[in-house]
């Protein structure tokens, strides 16, 4: 069970070395001023001229950062060293009710109070000038001289460094405090031909504003595992209605086997999407594989399980015993072999995305909260054998 785990977003590098990465600091920092034209920070103000937008960040899990249940549980087992997280759950200086710069430890920044702390923006998590903030206007991809605000054209946003400076997190403080998110690593690594958002924010023709032209822009979901922070209503589960997951399960019934005969069924998990590993980022993310075989009695006569993910041992001491985790384009291969019988068999199997273990919900008090999502199932059924064949 992790005792001191920070499952946080953002470090970067080990301690107790000096911070010099950006994550020690707010990516809004102090000082900042909101936009000519637009006045304040809040997402709501976005929202007025870009509604269709604003709609799929309030269903994405950025907007959740903050408030997600599991995130402040993780958050509150080490308050001193809570800081850390904070710079990419509430990027916003304005979203921090105190400042902070590192002295080396830890455990023990500077810290004052925030004069320009805005209780209503640290909800919002990672808001829409996280991303979209310049210091002399709002960063978009076309220019727009018709704006009500200064546009500052940059191309940038579409590069994998608007995601990796969060999403490449890799740090240790003490034996049992960790942090391991490794996405830009693994997508380096990789090397898919894409950045980030050309998968996790597909392309889209559309007006960005009320009342503008259909122009060239991308989707502001950012769907991976698509587990919700909360739990989706009607209208945001209908955003998502055309999400892919980034692991088939397929698999096909081998014909004439005789009765007697063992018989195997080849489960085939196909990495098909995605530019890194899968699951990635949250270390205690993982890949449920259930299978099995039921005769026509409705008797269970195999069953296989599978597990896909890292396995970490967290006291006394923070170690990764062991990390299968699907690599791009892989094509995993588990097998359920029986003994076929005279009469029919059905072959089922279900492919389940967990963030947490139900253990690990309970622990940290978790009852109601999304979990997991079923993201493949798979069936068929292998007739009976015609009766020549029966001995």
């Amino acid at each position: 069970m992790p005792d001191l785990t920070l499952l946080a977003l953002g470090l970067g590098l080990a301690f107790p070395a000096i911070v010099t990465s950006p994550w020690e600091y707010a990516r809004v920092p102090s000082g900042a001023t909101a936009p000519m034209g637009v006045g304040t920070f809040n997402a709501a103000t976005c929202a007025a001229c870009h509604p269709d937008i604003a709609k799929e960040w309030s269903a994405s899990t950025h907007a959740h950062a903050w408030t997600d249940r599991q995130f402040q549980a993780e958050r509150s087992k080490d308050p001193p060293v809570a800081w850390l997280c904070d710079n990419c759950h509430t990027p916003l200086a304005r979203q921090q009710p105190e400042r902070t710069t590192s002295t080396g430890d830890p455990r023990a920044p500077l810290r004052w109070p925030n004069p320009e702390f805005e209780p209503s923006l640290q909800p919002e998590g990672i808001t829409c000038l996280t991303c979209h903030w310049r210091p002399n206007g709002i960063a978009g991809i076309h220019a727009n001289p018709a704006s009500p605000h200064p546009v500052v054209v940059d191309p940038g946003l579409r590069s994998e460094k608007t995601c990796t400076i969060c999403h490449q997190a890799v740090a240790a403080v003490g034996d049992t405090l960790v942090c391991t998110f490794n996405t830009g690593e693994e997508w380096r690594a990789a090397a898919p031909g894409k950045t980030c958002p050309e998968c996790h924010m597909p392309r889209i023709t559309r007006p960005v504003a009320v009342g503008g032209i259909p122009r060239d822009g991308g989707r502001h979901l950012w769907a991976g595992g698509l587990v919700p922070k909360v739990p989706y209503t009607p209208k945001e589960q209908a955003l998502f209605a055309d999400w892919k997951p980034g692991v088939a399960l397929e698999a096909a019934l081998p014909a004439d086997v005789t009765p007697g005969q063992a018989l195997t069924v080849d489960l085939h998990l196909k990495h098909q999407i995605a530019g890194h590993r899968v699951p990635t980022g949250d270390p205690e993310r993982f890949l449920q594989l259930e299978a099995e075989a039921v005769d026509a009695s409705g008797h269970v006569i195999a069953h296989v399980s599978h597990r896909v993910g890292q396995t970490w041992t967290w006291w006394p001491k923070a170690v990764r015993t062991g990390d299968n985790r699907l690599n791009p384009g892989e094509d995993r291969v588990i097998p359920l072999t029986f003994v076929r019988p005279d009469g029919a068999v059905t072959v089922r199997a279900t492919l389940d995305h967990v963030r947490i273990s139900a253990e690990n919900a309970a622990h940290h008090n978790l009852a109601g909260y999304p979990t997991q999502r079923r993201v493949a199932t798979w069936s068929a059924v292998l007739p009976g054998s015609p009766p020549a064949q029966r001995k």
